[in-house]
Order: structure tokens, then sequence, then C-alpha cells
């Protein structure tokens, strides 16, 4: 009897651990991506994406073109730290939910003012190997369908970054479950043309960690400097 009422007991001291340890896993999951004021960053609104080294890290990630190709659009990094760039909204895979979150499936959309000489999508993908630098690079022209095998390319995830409230892109999508994706990490790579890039790291180079600033908040401090 009494070793029968010490198995019962270790397992349900068993069951307790494991059930702590599967919800804290799931709430490190679903941790809420903050703002560089540290609000919960929301789908559908407007943000610059910027470097969190100031100066000689650069500045925002913004719409660029490649020399010799007009479409589909890249995305580059402005190379002066004043220069926010361009402003995107996140959509989740998960659209009943509206906070993005670590770990969970984003489509990234610039948005805002920008030539005509390209009229494709200004969604995220990432783009086939380009044997000429070896890279694969992250630029525009993605789907804005729903998520599935068919937009695999343009889903992309946001983990904790260097320190706290600066995080760094990841391609990792889960949104296709009948395929194997090999995960990598999203780097800072320089282009053929001198551009400062994305571009999947492929387990060698290292993730640029960033901060999001809200695009009206952003604009209305510029206001400010430009009329002081």
């Amino acid at each position: 009897m009494k070793t029968t009422t010490a198995s019962l007991f270790l397992l349900f001291i068993f069951s307790i651990t494991q059930s702590s340890f599967l919800f804290g896993v799931a709430n490190a999951a679903g941790d809420a991506v903050l703002d560089r004021d540290g609000d919960e960053v929301l789908t559908g609104v407007p943000y610059y994406i910027v470097s969190l080294i100031w100066g000689a890290g650069g500045g925002g990630l913004a719409i660029g073109r490649e020399s010799d190709r007009k479409c589909p659009e890249i995305v580059v990094q402005r190379l002066r730290h004043i220069d926010y760039g361009s402003p995107m909204i996140f959509s989740n895979a998960d659209s009943s939910d509206g906070v993005v979150r670590v770990s969970s499936d984003v489509r990234v959309k610039f948005v805002g003012p920008r030539d005509r000489l390209c009229l494709t999508s200004t969604v995220w993908k990432v783009q086939d190997k380009d044997e000429s630098t070896g890279n694969t690079w992250v630029e525009l022209g993605g789907s804005e369908g729903e998520p599935g095998c068919d937009t695999m390319k343009n889903w992309f995830k946001l983990e904790t970054g260097f320190t706290k409230g600066t995080y760094k892109f990841k391609y990792c999508p889960s949104v296709c479950s009948s395929s194997v994706t090999s995960c990598n990490e999203i780097e800072r790579a320089q282009d053929t043309d001198g551009q400062m890039r994305l571009a999947l790291s492929g387990g060698t180079g290292y993730p640029w960690s960033w901060v999001f600033i809200k695009a009206d908040k952003a604009n209305a401090r510029i206001r400010q400097v430009f009329h002081a």
C-alpha cells in the first residue's frame, strides 16, 4: 500500500512538473514583441525597423533596387543612422491575433510612398540563391495570400535579439506542415552594388539586432527637429 501511494505521489509530482515546463515553453514562444517604447507591436500598424547600433551600425530598413534589375525590389539598410528607412507593417499567420509574437510566423510589408518603376508587391520574401555571390537575399514581390506551402517563402519569425527589447529576424516558416524547412538567421551582407542587404546566414553569419519604432511617433519627432 505504501509503495502504491508513493508511486502515485511521484506520478503526480512528475505531471505537475511536466505541465509547468510545457506551460513555460508556450509562454516563451508567445511573448509579445515590444517596440522601442515598450509597447506591444501590433499587426497593421506602421513601424520603422532600425538598427540597434547607431552610428556605424547604419539606419533603418528600406525599399531598394539592384543596379541591373528594377523588379522585384529588394530590402536594403540605409547608411545613416538618422535615416529610419521605409515604414512597414506586420501580419500574423494567425489572423485572429493582433499582437506580433516571438517565434511566430509573420509577414512583413513595406508601406508608404514608392516610385512607379516596379509595381510588384512590397511583401518580403526569400529569393532563390544568388549564384554570383552565394547569398540568398531577402527581396520584395511576395504574396499576400493565406499561409501555406504556396506562400512559404513569405513568412519570417522574430526572435529575441542581443539585448532586451531588440529582435533578430529568422527564416524558419512553420506554415507548411508537409515541408521540412532549413532554419536560417537573417544577417546583413553587402551586395555587388555596395548596398547593405538582408540575407540568410546559412549558419555562418551573424544575425543583426533591430528595434521597432512607431512610424507616427518617429515622424512627429522629425517634424519637431525640422521646425525647431
